[in-house]
């Protein structure tokens, strides 16, 4: 009986540590940081116009379905912008700092 309890014991100890552990789930996107001093002339130019006083805090280029993309994220003060760009160096989208999301209203360079 005490083999079997002991048992028992020991089977719900090990299901209970491995319950614990993480699951990591694979990201469907291929995500690399850039260095700030590496993005392309087309997105830091945009930026200083349209974005005066804003620092980039990070840069990020992914891709998905053989589709790059390039993220943003500018900071100023308390104020987090994320702007997307497309392959072409062109602005998709503005994700201002409230969350919302709205479409790229400005001219593409």
């Amino acid at each position: 009986m005490k083999k079997t309890l002991l048992l028992l014991l020991l089977l719900m100890t090990a299901l209970l540590v491995n319950s614990q552990t993480n699951i990591v789930i694979a990201d469907k996107y291929d995500r690399t940081p850039i260095l700030i001093a590496e993005l392309k002339a087309p997105i830091t130019d945009f930026i200083t116009r349209h974005y005066v006083g804003f620092i980039i805090n990070q840069a990020t280029r992914v891709v998905k379905n053989n589709i790059i993309t390039y993220e943003i994220i500018i900071v100023q003060g308390t104020t987090t912008d994320t702007l997307i760009y497309d392959q072409n160096y062109n602005i998709a989208r503005e994700i201002v700092h409230n969350d919302s999301i709205k479409t790229a209203q400005r001219k593409k360079l």
